[in-house]
């Protein structure tokens, strides 16, 4: 407990300093009162969210949208931090919720910035985890526009490693479909689309190239090589993910899940 207490004092004392820093850039003229008021909005939030109290953080971030409006930057925020709140509650009403507000703001972002890379991968990022709550065709119809909007981010930053992860998780997905659901694929696609295994493991090791240290990027592949059957290289892709540290809280869930895996395996 005293831990604990410890931790939520620094983080105030962080945020108060962060408070002071922020008057004195906005006395200076070097923040706008609307910066401000968003950095300010994003530290409540944060703390509503220590607490666990997610409709706090949700309305909070709800206020901060109007703040972001016109901003491609801060929109980009806050889409992603409503993807986080996904991780903090288990009922599925609450994270398509949360997921259709994190992709609101994602299009939003777009809109403003139609030449920022980030927010095409946010969109790309909303469209990708929005797929595995929806029915096949409709997964399907967003595989397409999460490739789409990952092809965006590329072409505008090839750097982005994010995008790279995406494309290969739609060659792997439609590379790997069952013979059912081709006929999904057409009607979608309007024909079958080119996608392959190969495709998909040459797209996750650019994405590793560009990101070495991200477990996403190291569980995807393995993921592919499991289909491939080449076991040695899965093997060693699931080991790599326990070694390394999360950066979020994507790369703890697949950390844990490649850990499930390496269990069954015996290792």
């Amino acid at each position: 407990m005293a831990a604990i207490n410890r931790t939520r004092l620094n983080f105030s004392i962080l945020q108060r300093a962060g408070g002071v820093l922020c008057y004195a850039l906005l006395f200076a003229g070097l923040v706008r009162a609307e910066d401000f008021s968003f950095t300010n909005s994003l530290a409540r939030a944060a703390l509503a969210e220590q607490r666990g109290d997610i409709p706090a953080a949700v309305k909070i971030y709800s206020e901060a949208e109007s703040l972001a409006s016109s901003n491609a930057a801060n929109l980009c925020v806050l889409s992603r931090r409503y993807c986080d709140l996904m991780y903090l509650t288990n009922a599925t009403s609450a994270k398509m919720d949360l997921l259709n507000r994190a992709l609101h703001c994602a299009l939003q972002a777009v809109k403003a910035g139609p030449q920022n890379a980030t927010a095409h991968a946010c969109a790309a990022v909303c469209y990708a985890k929005s797929s595995t709550f929806a029915d096949l065709k409709t997964e399907l119809a967003y595989s397409r526009l999460f490739k789409l909007e990952a092809e965006k981010t590329i072409a505008l930053d090839p750097s982005q490693d994010i995008a790279y992860y995406l494309l290969g998780r739609w060659h792997y997905g439609v590379a790997n479909v069952g013979l059912l659901s081709r006929a999904f694929v057409k009607v979608v696609y309007g024909g079958l689309p080119k996608a392959s295994n190969e495709d998909a493991i040459a797209n996750f090791k650019k994405a590793i190239e560009l990101a070495p240290d991200r477990i996403i990027h190291h569980a995807g592949l393995a993921m592919v090589y499991e289909v491939a059957g080449e076991k040695k290289l899965e093997l060693t892709e699931l080991e790599k993910c326990r070694t390394l540290k999360p950066a979020d809280r994507e790369d703890a869930e697949a950390q844990r899940e490649a850990a499930k895996k390496l269990a069954t395996l015996g290792r």
